[in-house]
Order: structure tokens, then sequence, then C-alpha cells
């Protein structure tokens, strides 16, 4: 076992068991609570602000190691990296320090439990190159190994803050922990975050805007009524016969059934089930199932009304599709359920909408949402104010969001809640933050039910899509980088979301997410570049101006690859190889443009090094090329062209105009045809 803590000869003091361990942050909670060095307990939530992670992911119970040496060096170490900035860039983030922690005490485990109780002084390669082979038994993958590991080097780093037992071999040599695992040099590599299908998005997006625009009046009102149900009963004494006749009565006067079985399929035919107690306290006849006579008239009225599923009275809306109720009568344990659905539509909406990370979407709270008019006065922008909390800063923000994001923060506000908008009820704190991990438990949850309210979500693959919170932002920023003018559902269209998102702070440096969007159109533009060029291969040329260039290039790097048949090329080499045409692509109806400031007929006295596609003389310009991907487009504008000169009221003028542009046209599918005989 670890002796007891001893200094080291080159050791610094230790802090007072009064300094605070959080000093010169952000707090987000009472100051008053700050830990201090000495405590056995370190609450790091105070100055945590990641929304979406437990509290209990935020606390260092340090009376969890066993032996006082484990105790003074954790104490220590976390003491320093909370409070010792780095050779570059900021302070480490308090959820990343928590992290650290687990990470430590993995790495204490194993010297108490596999090697006798070795002290950090006394750790040696040969030691540790044990525990790299303890971590990868335990099927760790690269990723995880690489952060399981991580805590060492800096524990090392730390030594001269650690006066009582400090790592002092230095880890492998000071070798990168990329090499040390086997993994290689990084690179940094295409978003491995899976894009949700188009054919999930639509639906799950239209049945979430179902939930907020239509299903959410009915749930806010049913939660109104139980509320107003539960605050009856709390008054109410002794049993009542009468009332109970009278509530039984009024059922069969509204022409309605006795509730007896709700929506999850519970049968309540035998007195003492939960249906009998909610009519009972329902009628206002007593607090709980009575028995005996009680029980005789509800039996008697339910052979004579039969049973009504849910059985509250809330009205139920009628789905436009159908002109029928969405859903049956509320059940009081229909109503948190629907409620979970409800938060999980908002939570759809506000983070595929906007483009927020999970953590910024669960750090809205009461009053986030607000208007102000564009520059120009014309357009109501809506905003919602947030914090950035990438990095742990805690930095307060602004996104520009379109309205179906405003009206999911609306139904939030509505929603039993505390300050945070988002939450779930647990004991002893009814509303505590989501995580990460339960949020994808209900967007799944979600999916599923889409079915039953009339959006079935299609299977992938034979398997039901797996939704994670992830997923939104890089879905949004994929379909606005490849389909910008598309359409998600109803009238939502990527147009228009990115404009909205790269307005405000969405577009900023800070948040990340225009670069996301560029980083997708990047790869985007290279798919588009390396199709053009598997076209070449099959034979097909490109005419207008720019299509010699082209095609020369292309040659160029089939010829130096020898990308021929029965040749099979590294791909990675001819992606590099045209990355650089892919940079200055933009594909079109009529033409792509392979734009070069210099040859462009369409740039402007502004000095701006990007096409006016407006202006684009696509049979004209030097950095056009057409091939016969675009034969459709301009197939169309000639048939425009000939019924145009078919109508009869054409002046001469108009008439030679039309006459001149449908030469032109025929002049370019000429060349198409031309180029590719």
């Amino acid at each position: 076992m670890p002796a007891q803590p001893r200094p080291l000869e080159r050791g610094v003091a230790r802090p007072s068991d009064a300094a605070p361990v959080l000093s010169g942050r952000p707090l987000v909670g009472d100051p008053s609570l700050v830990p201090r060095f000495g405590h056995d307990v370190w609450n790091l939530g105070v100055a945590g602000f990641a929304a979406n992670r437990y509290a209990s992911e935020f606390l260092i119970d340090f009376m969890s190691l066993d032996h006082p040496v484990r105790r003074e060096a954790a104490r220590k170490f976390l003491f320093w990296r909370l409070n010792t900035p780095p050779v570059r860039g900021p302070l480490p983030s308090i959820s990343t320090v928590a992290s650290e922690w687990w990470n430590l005490r993995c790495f204490f485990r194993f010297l108490d439990t596999e090697q006798g109780g070795l002290r950090l002084d006394a750790v040696t390669h040969p030691t540790l190159d044990a525990y790299l082979a303890h971590c990868r038994n335990e099927g760790l993958l690269t990723s995880g190994l690489r952060q399981r590991l991580q805590v060492i080097p800096r524990l090392h780093l730390a030594a001269h803050a650690l006066t009582t037992d400090a790592l002092v071999v230095n880890p492998w040599n000071g070798r990168p922990l990329t090499r040390v695992i086997g993994a290689g040099p990084t690179r940094k590599r295409e978003n491995k975050t899976p894009r949700i299908p188009p054919k999930v998005i639509g639906p799950l997006v239209q049945a979430a805007l179902f939930y907020v625009r239509t299903a959410a009046r009915d749930i806010i009102n049913a939660r109104a009524e139980l509320a107003e149900l539960e605050a009856s009963v709390e008054n109410m004494h002794g049993l009542s016969l009468n009332r109970l006749e009278h509530y039984l009565n009024g059922l069969a006067h509204d022409g309605r059934g006795v509730p007896v079985v709700d929506e999850f399929g519970r049968q309540a035919r035998l007195a003492g089930s939960p249906a009998y107690t909610y009519i009972m306290r329902k009628s206002g006849a007593g607090r709980r199932v009575a028995g005996g006579v009680y029980d005789e008239r509800i039996d008697q009225a339910l052979e004579r009304l039969g049973p009504e599923p849910g059985g509250m009275d809330t009205p139920i809306s009628l789905r436009p599709q159908t002109g029928r109720p969405w859903r049956g009568r509320f059940s009081p344990a229909a109503v948190p359920h629907e409620e979970l659905l409800l938060r999980t539509a908002c939570y759809i909406l506000i983070a595929y909408l906007s483009g927020m990370r999970d953590s910024e979407v669960k750090e809205l709270r009461d009053g986030c949402h607000f208007t102000e008019p564009s520059a120009d006065g014309v357009v109501v922008r809506h905003k919602v104010r947030s914090q950035l909390v990438k990095g742990g800063r805690g930095e307060a923000e602004n996104w520009v969001v379109i309205e179906p994001v405003a009206d999911a923060i609306g139904v939030l506000e509505q929603l039993p809640h505390r300050e945070a908008l988002f939450c779930r009820p647990v004991i002893r704190d009814r509303y505590s933050t989501v995580s990460a991990n339960r949020m994808n438990e209900n967007l799944n949850k979600f999916r599923a039910h889409c079915t039953h309210i009339g959006f079935p979500v299609p299977d992938v693959d034979g398997e039901p899509w797996n939704l994670t919170t992830r997923q939104f932002r890089r879905t949004v920023a994929w379909h606005i980088a490849h389909r910008p003018y598309g359409t998600v559902a109803g009238m939502i269209q990527y147009k228009h979301l990115s404009v909205a998102m790269f307005e405000g702070y969405a577009g900023t440096s800070a948040s990340g997410f225009r670069a996301e969007v560029a980083a997708e159109e990047a790869l985007a533009r290279l798919a588009d570049v390396v199709e053009r060029y598997e076209d070449f291969k099959a034979g097909v040329r490109s005419s207008a101006p720019g299509g010699a260039r082209t095609d020369n290039e292309f040659a160029r790097v089939q010829e130096e690859l020898q990308d021929f048949a029965g040749r099979v090329v590294d791909e990675r080499r001819l992606h590099a190889m045209l990355k650089a045409s892919a940079h200055t692509l933009h594909i079109g109806t009529l033409n792509d443009c392979y734009y070069q400031p210099e040859t462009a007929l369409c740039r402007n006295s502004s000095g701006d090094d990007s096409p006016m596609l407006n202006n684009c003389r696509p049979d004209r310009c030097a950095n056009s090329t057409i091939t016969t991907r675009h034969r459709p487009g301009w197939e169309a504008a000639r048939g425009e062209s000939e019924r145009a000169l078919a109508f009869v009221g054409l002046s001469d003028l108009q008439r030679t105009a039309l006459q001149q542009h449908l030469n032109a046209l025929n002049k370019v599918m000429e060349g198409i045809d031309h180029a590719n005989d």
C-alpha cells in the first residue's frame, strides 16, 4: 500500500486549505459555493458551462481514493490543471478537468491493484508500458485510448507542483501519444458524424413542426387541467356518493364513456386500479378508491356507457391532413409522456434549424428569444441568446434563427421548467438538465413515435436510423452546402436557413458553423470535379471557351496517374491533384464555371474575387465549360424562345432580338454535339 505523504525536495509550496480552486474563472453558480483546496469534495459545477451534462459529472470526491498519498497527489494535480495556463491556449475547461479526474483514478487503480500500490515517483517505463497494455485489454478504441493516457504526460508536467508524490519519469521519453499507441500521425479528415438521410430528416422535421404548432396547445392545456385536479385533491376530505353519481350522469349526458382504459393499454375493470382512483378524484367523490357501493356504481356506468380511453376533458385538436383528432383523450399518465415528446420536438427544430451545438441548445433560458429589425428596417429578425460553451468559455452570444425555432422556444417556456428550458424530472430535483445520452434516447423515441401521428420515418438499410444530438448540426451544414435551394419540410428552405444562420452569430468564427458549411462545400465541389473527371475518362468533352482548358487539365491528371482501363489509381492522390480545380468550381444549370478573376466576364469593378452569377455569360466566358450534362437546360431555354417567337403581337425589334437569342442557343447546342462526336 502507498506510504504516507512525504515532501519532495524540489517541490513548491502547498496551497492553503482555504485557497479557492477556481480563481479567476467565470461562475454560473453561487460564488460562496466555490470549493476550497482542503475540501474533500470539489463541486466544479459552479463554473461548468455545459448544461447537457449531469451535475454529478462535475463532482470531484477525493475520499473515493482509499489512500492519503493518492488523495494528496490528485488534489494538487487537479489544482495545478485548473489554475496553470498551458504554453499555448486558454486554461482547460471544467469538463476537461472533470474527465481527467476519471482517467487519473483509472491510473491510480492500476497502480494499486496491478502494481502493489506503487508510488508515482517509483513508476518506470515498463510500468507505463504495462498500463498501456492494460488499457488495450479493456477494448478501448484509438480515440478512447489516447484520452485515457493523456493524463500521464500531464502528471509529469505537474511534477514540480506535486510536493508529496510526483511522476518523475518522462512518459515514453516524450514521444507523442499517437506514436505510442501506434495510430500514426493524425490528419484532418472529413467529419465522421453521420448525416441524417433526407428521407429521415424530412418526416422528422414535419412531425416536430406538427407537435410544436398543433399538439403543443393540447398538451399544455392537459397539463393545466391535471395541475388543477391535483390542487383540488389537496382540499378533498371524506367521501361523497352524490358527487360520483353527478359525474357519471354528466358523462352519459355528454355521450362519453367511463375512463377505465388509457392509451397505454392498462385495464381498469377491477376496483383499486389507477383509473378508478382517477374517477374518484375527478368526480370529487374522494381521494382514493373507496370500494363497496362506489365500485358498484362505477361498474354499472361502465356497462351502460362503455369505456373511454384517457378520460380527461381537454379537447383534442384536429390533424390538418385528416380532419380527425390527432390522438384520443389524455389520461394523467399520458401528460408527462406527451410533454417529453413535445420537448424532443422542440429540440429537433432548434438544433436542426439553428445550427447550434447540443450544449448551446441546453443553455437556452427564459426570455432568450427576442426580435430585432434588419439593418434596412424592412424585415424583423428572430434571435436567441445563449452561451457558447465550446472550450468551456461560457461566452454569451446571439443566434439569428427562423420562425419555427422561435415557436419552439415559446412552447418550451410554457412547459414546466426552472430557468433552463430543457430539463427532465429526477428524484429531489424536478427540473434537472437533460444529458446528451438521455436526449439521444428521447430523439429515437420520437422517431419511433412519428408513425403513430402520421409522419412515418422509413428505415435505412433495413434498420431504424439511430439519431444523436451531434447529427443535426452536421446534417444542416451538409444540406446547405449541397442543396442550398432544397426544401426540408413545407416552406422551410435551406437557402432561407443559410441566410439566417450566416447573418448573425452563427456565421461568426466563434460558432464555427460557417466554417463547417465551407468544409462541406469544399467536399461537395471536390466530388463534382471527380464526377466531371470520370465523365472525361468516359469520353465526354467540354465545349464553350473554357472547355479546352478543362479537358487539357483532366488529360494531364490522367496521364500523370496513368489512369487508364485496367489500372487502379490511388484515390487520395487523385483527389489531391483535382483539389485545386475544386477550389474554383461553381456548378450551374447551363454551365460549370472554373472561376479565374483575370478572365471572368462577370467580374465587376469592385475587385471582388468571386463570380457574379447573375452576370454570367456561359457561351462567351473563358471560365465556362459546357458538357452534355447541361444540354437539358439549354433545350429548355430554346423551347421558351421558340414559344415566345410564336406570339403574334411581337414587334419587329422584339422578334429580331429573340431570333438572335435563339441562334445563340442553337450554336451552343451544336458546340455540345460537336465536342462529343
